[in-house]
């Protein structure tokens, strides 16, 4: 009996799990294809904020030739979208520090927002003497923004501190793998600066945190989570993110985790440690 007879669903993790860049993991797309040829539940979970639904099948499609319907697909940006989706009332918005790719989900999902582009107005304490904050901005979602500037970090300390927004995060995760050889500063990174002068923590919205596990469960209808593995290739963000959801986890170690770390670490423990997503038919 192979490790996959024990599971029904399975959460993948994408960067260095089933894909680096834009080339696949070694025998990812075999694995795949096997596990939904057994009916089993395959759904794909990232903290890449920058992908629409579209986008994201698309990678999927074009990467590693599997067409996956966009109920299988969940980001921490999508994630966040149908969070504050069911929670804005009409005429109620949201100050977005994020990708055009994020805007373009929140605008899919028909969540009113400001704050995304090239913001250079402001650039000095003073220059926000006279600002007038939008009435109705309950929420300032903060996610990687190639564009974030001082003027975008005073309006959204405005918004949270002076007009009651609640403050949250797609994701905190600092780093960024950009191929085999290259890490770069990721959305905590981005966000660290506000959320140092805000004095606050942001409720985050993907991993490691449970919420995007909770929507997962719901919109599935996974009632035993014994039957759920989660498969990821970093500790902090996606172990941690199977162990606050309650679910088994599989570490793999084709990205950002090595054995090294992975033996430094123990504060995190995954069930199971594969040298890559391949090992699971083994």
């Amino acid at each position: 009996m192979s490790l996959i007879d024990h599971y029904d669903t399975f959460l993948f993790d994408c960067d260095g799990v089933v894909w680096r860049g834009l080339e696949q993991v070694s025998g990812a797309s075999h694995v795949l294809n096997h596990l939904i040829s057994l009916n089993k539940n395959v759904i794909f979970v990232t903290n890449n904020n920058t992908k629409t639904r579209k986008t994201f099948r698309d990678s999927v499609k074009s990467i590693l030739g599997i067409s996956v319907s966009h109920d299988k697909l969940y980001s921490s940006g999508i994630t966040a979208s149908l969070y504050v989706k069911r929670r804005l009332k009409p005429g109620e918005k949201i100050f977005l520090i994020g990708t055009k790719g994020l805007s373009e989900t929140m605008e899919e999902n028909g969540v009113d927002h400001i704050g995304y582009g090239c913001d250079i107005d402001g650039s000095y304490f003073t220059d926000f003497v006279d600002f007038v904050p939008e009435s109705n901005v309950k929420f300032v979602v903060g996610a990687f923004d190639g564009y974030f500037n001082y003027a975008k970090m005073a309006q959204a300390y405005i918004y949270i501190k002076e007009c009651g927004a609640e403050y949250i995060a797609t994701n905190v995760d600092m780093n960024h793998a950009l191929n085999d050889a290259r890490l770069l500063p990721g959305t905590g990174a981005v966000l660290e600066g506000l959320t140092q002068s805000l004095g606050i923590q942001p409720k985050v919205l993907g991993k490691p945190s449970h919420l995007m596990f909770d929507m997962i469960r719901s919109e599935h209808n996974l009632q035993d989570k014994s039957k759920v593995l989660m498969v990821g290739d970093t500790l902090e963000s996606d172990i941690q993110f199977g162990i606050n959801s309650g679910v088994d986890t599989a570490l793999v170690l084709s990205g950002i985790t090595s054995r090294d770390m992975l033996n430094q670490d123990t504060s995190v423990n995954p069930k199971f440690v594969l040298d890559s997503i391949a090992e699971l038919l083994k």
